[in-house]
């Protein structure tokens, strides 16, 4: 059985073609390698140790006990000499270095493959940009939030998220609202983070007033709107059916609560705005008709979901019996809540420690870099920040690798989740991920071939294990 293995140490006799030596000696940066997880190279100066007290002594002409002849015959004959052999030194320490670099079991080196057919090939992935959008009244308070992310080119998805969704806390269990409320909008959006399994490349109130700024451009807004609205008084402010919302509406709309009304309905509402608000952007051309940069933050991913293909959902949850305060609260479903997110962020990022970090390969070459499995191993709560192909094909069993203890049980349910595959302990203890997946034919024979998947993602010159 042919298996393939962690990334070994290079080999001597590697052809200097294969990496980047100028990238090995480029300087001094006491950080470690940011794609071994190693040490840096250091500049070789840095090496050469210097008695200072002794050049000192001999910069300033301190007798040091040998004399003026001895001291002469030092400036004429010994430090000319010395500096020769330094200057000579020098090569040797870049040579020794280099031999240290490419027979050491502690880091990888450092290869350039381009074609992502090809072993060896590794592509750091880019991960699906997300967007928690946090609605306010015109107090401040928490009203509603939403999730939206960019699954991919031309397809987006929009994530309704009860504001009185219980977080879970040991001491005091709390809701969203409460969290708000009381600490913050960073607290908020730790809190939700940890209910969805995520961090959020962009995090942005935006206010009662802000709405109708927002919409404006394209007012009126199409919306079909599932169910009546009714004020205190029992009147209906909003019909059931089409509607055409002015920007002045936007916020009454979207704020509004019927006496019998459950937040879970009204957010089933906001998201017909959703619905409408995309389309408009869309049909008037995107960047033109947000009045926000469309390059970043809410303004891009509204512009890219208005010319896409967009999903909505609810959170998933359960409701609890009235609290102290006799509101209404939320409890999330967790693996229904994990199958949401992965529907729309297929590689996710989350909280650090929070999702062991993956590099997922392909070791038969009939698996598209990995990224059917990798999608895979993301919806069963895992960080995928590496996909490619293993150092050499035809491996026959699927191995979930793993460097340090703590991470076995992550192996596990990663190997759960896939359906197949092996544990394997490795004794390379810098790795920059948690664990490694080298998916072989038990695999393959499951789920077919596939070709190049569509994930986002970019190349970044290394070299696969």
């Amino acid at each position: 059985m042919t298996t393939p293995t962690p990334p070994l140490p290079p080999k001597k006799g590697i052809d200097a073609a294969d990496f980047d030596v100028a990238a090995l000696l480029s300087g001094s940066s006491s950080g470690p390698d940011p794609v071994n997880g190693s040490e840096p190279v250091q500049n070789v100066a840095a090496h050469v140790n210097v008695d200072s007290a002794a050049g000192a002594g001999v910069a300033q002409g301190i007798d040091t006990g040998s004399g003026a002849g001895t001291r002469s015959r030092w400036w004429r004959i010994g430090y000319p000499a010395s500096l020769a052999a330094l200057t000579l030194l020098v090569p040797l320490l870049v040579w020794t270095g280099l031999q240290v670099i490419l027979t050491s079991s502690d880091g990888e080196l450092i290869r350039r493959v381009s074609d992502p057919s090809a072993p060896g090939y590794e592509a750091a992935v880019v991960k699906t940009p997300t967007a928690l959008i946090v609605s306010v009244d015109p107090s401040g308070k928490l009203d509603s939030l939403a999730l939206l992310a960019l699954t991919s080119d031309g397809i987006g998805g929009v994530l309704s998220v009860p504001a009185d969704t219980v977080v879970a806390d040991p001491v005091a269990p709390s809701t969203l609202r409460t969290v708000f409320d009381s600490s913050g909008l960073d607290a908020l959006s730790q809190a939700t983070g940890r209910i969805l399994n995520l961090s959020f490349t962009e995090v942005e109130i935006v206010s009662s007033t802000q709405w109708a700024t927002l919409v404006g451009p394209v007012a009126p807004v199409t919306v079909n709107n599932p169910d009546p609205v009714s004020d205190a008084s029992g009147s209906v402010v909003f019909a059931r059916g089409t509607l055409e919302l002015d920007a002045s509406q936007v916020w009454p709309y979207l704020s509004a609560k019927g006496r019998n009304e459950s937040d879970l309905s009204r957010l089933v509402r906001q998201q017909a705005f959703w619905k409408g608000w995309l389309a408009e952007i869309g049909a008037g051309g995107g960047a033109g008709v947000v009045p926000i940069s469309s390059e970043e933050g809410l303004g891009r991913i509204v512009v890219a979901l208005g010319a896409g293909r967009v999903t909505f959902q609810t959170l998933p949850v359960t409701t609890l019996p009235a609290g102290a305060t006799g509101g209404v609260r939320y409890a999330p479903i967790p693996d229904a809540v994990a199958d949401s997110v992965a529907a729309i962020v297929p590689f996710p990022e989350g909280a650090p420690g929070s999702r062991p970090r993956l590099r997922v390969l392909d070791g038969t070459g009939q698996l598209g870099d990995g990224i059917g499995a990798a999608t895979v191993l993301a919806a069963a709560g895992g960080q995928i920040d590496v996909i490619g192909n293993a150092r050499s094909f035809g491996a026959e069993t699927t191995e979930f690798i793993y460097y340090e203890a703590v991470s076995k049980d992550a192996a596990l349910k990663m190997r759960d989740a896939l359906g197949v595959g092996e544990i394997v302990e490795s004794t390379q203890t810098n790795s920059a991920t948690d664990l490694t997946v080298i998916l072989g034919d038990d695999y393959l024979n499951m789920v077919g071939p596939s070709s190049a998947g569509t994930a986002t993602s970019t190349t970044n010159g290394g070299q696969s294990g």
